[in-house]
């Protein structure tokens, strides 16, 4: 099954899966996807209650400001938020060649890290930020100890450009241009 995109460009249907914006009541089912992943290796920030709040009303403002952010993943069955995809301008201070493109981001709850959830889930998000941006250049940062996200990356057509040091951490920065619009 395609995803299916609703006029506003808010939710996305896949087989699976049910993108959609970030809402202050999905607190509780949001705040689990930012504690400490099972490897007990993180680059991003490890987020109590009060951080993970802080980072959901970001993204609603985020989608304010910009007019897209990164979706919530709900699976579509049950309805329990299982991930966050998308793209964003987190001005992570990485240098002009990552700060002023859109970065991809995806994180999963490890409940759903199996059966190509994550593929799926950017697959269509990508799709969706292709359609609004055609031909846009977006990057990502990946830990190269991180083979799943590293699949991924490559399957969505991001390719390295150069490493970094963040929190510590020796990453991987990589980049995409978008589809162009085809006019028929």
């Amino acid at each position: 099954m395609a995803a299916m995109h609703d006029p506003d460009g808010e939710t996305i249907v896949t087989e699976r899966l049910i993108l959609g914006p970030h809402r202050a009541a999905d607190l509780d089912g949001y705040a689990p996807l930012w504690v400490l992943p099972p490897e007990g290796r993180s680059f991003t920030s490890v987020l109590d209650r009060e951080g993970a709040w802080a980072r959901l009303l970001r993204l609603v403002g985020h989608r304010q400001v910009f007019g897209s952010a990164p979706f919530l993943v709900r699976d579509r069955a049950s309805g329990e938020i299982i991930g966050e995809v998308g793209f964003a301008r987190f001005e992570r201070g990485l240098g002009a060649d990552f700060d002023t493109a859109a970065e991809a981001m995806w994180i999963l709850a490890p409940q759903a890290r199996h059966g190509g959830i994550g593929t799926e889930a950017m697959t269509a998000a990508a799709a969706a930020f292709d359609a609004r941006f055609p031909g846009a250049r977006s990057v990502c940062m990946i830990d190269p100890i991180n083979t799943v996200s590293l699949r991924l990356a490559a399957r969505l057509g991001f390719t390295a450009y150069r490493g970094v040091m963040r929190r510590g951490m020796e990453l991987d920065l990589f980049e995409r241009i978008g589809r162009a619009r085809v006019n028929s």
